[in-house]
């Protein structure tokens, strides 16, 4: 449609707000179309027709301390704001702080990927684990939860997800243990939660590397972004990556690798062509475009 959305963080009088904006071309004027609240953080934004949500996490003055925020803006109506709390059972209610960190659509169904902190099935310890929300925009309480176990590492997240051909959900996130050294990872689930596909990328390091970001492309497999140490390098990397299979499909390194460097978007044109953005050596931004 050529219409572009834009999530930021704003500074006013009483504190930093995120604030959603729409233009209807490039180049063309903001319209405002949503502001949160002092305390929100919001770190996704999902289009649709008619709909936008924004993603990300609201305190709560409960134990669990945060809750997963989804604010859905519709044309001409009032901002459907939704605190998502999970709660595994009668008695483990208000116990896990939530955060959303990307959120997709699927139709009428929200797709939210994150994690979820707290004490789970045999944990003494808070630990964080991947949770996948999928939420009947059509319907004020209509949410299904998955919290993944442990495995391979005692902790998990996703931090990107994308849709795939068949309504897929592709996560790029990481398992790590108690002691968080990250090994990053791109899970599938289908739609209902059953876990179909995991596969691991190899040790990050530092969550400083991500995965970032994920998009789905029409060759086949999903596309990652993130950073990589090669040598004494830290350098900005992009692979493809098929459900079940164990090597990539392929990678992009640059020939300049003097950084430090990361990939932290990308997205595929309908040709299979990537194109992906970070940033470079001084912080400067780097756009690149790998054939299809």
């Amino acid at each position: 449609t050529g219409v572009i959305h834009l999530l930021l963080e704003r500074k006013s009088g009483d504190g930093l707000k995120w604030w959603a904006g729409q233009m209807s071309g490039w180049g063309a004027g903001l319209k405002n179309i949503g502001i949160g609240e002092v305390g929100d953080t919001a770190l996704a934004l999902a289009s649709r027709p008619g709909l936008v949500a924004v993603c990300g996490s609201t305190p709560v003055e409960t134990n669990d301390e945060r809750d997963a925020l989804v604010v859905l803006l519709r044309d001409g109506q009032a901002p459907d704001v939704r605190a998502l709390d999970y709660n595994p059972s009668a008695a483990k209610q208000h116990e896990f702080g939530d955060t959303a960190r990307d959120c997709t659509f699927s139709e009428n169904t929200l797709v939210i990927v994150g994690e979820t902190n707290g004490r789970h099935a045999g944990d003494d310890d808070k630990r964080d684990r991947l949770m996948l929300i999928e939420v009947d925009t059509a319907a004020e309480t209509d949410q299904k939860w998955t919290v993944a176990g442990p495995g391979p590492g005692l902790q998990s997240r996703a931090n990107a997800v994308a849709i795939d051909d068949k309504g897929q959900y592709h996560m790029a996130g990481y398992t790590c243990l108690d002691v968080c050294a990250p090994d990053g990872e791109v899970r599938v689930y289908a739609p209902g939660g059953e876990l179909v596909s995991q596969i691991p990328l190899g040790p990050l390091g530092s969550a400083w590397f991500g995965p970032h970001d994920i998009a789905w492309s029409p060759a086949g497999y999903a596309v990652v972004a993130l950073g990589a140490k090669q040598g004494q390098s830290l350098v900005f990397k992009v692979q493809a990556w098929a459900p079940n299979v164990f090597v990539p499909q392929w990678t992009f390194l640059p020939i300049d690798q003097q950084g430090p460097q990361r990939a932290l978007a990308v997205a595929v044109g309908p040709f299979g062509e990537v194109y992906a953005g970070g940033i470079s050596e001084g912080n400067h931004p780097v756009f690149v475009v790998i054939g299809g």
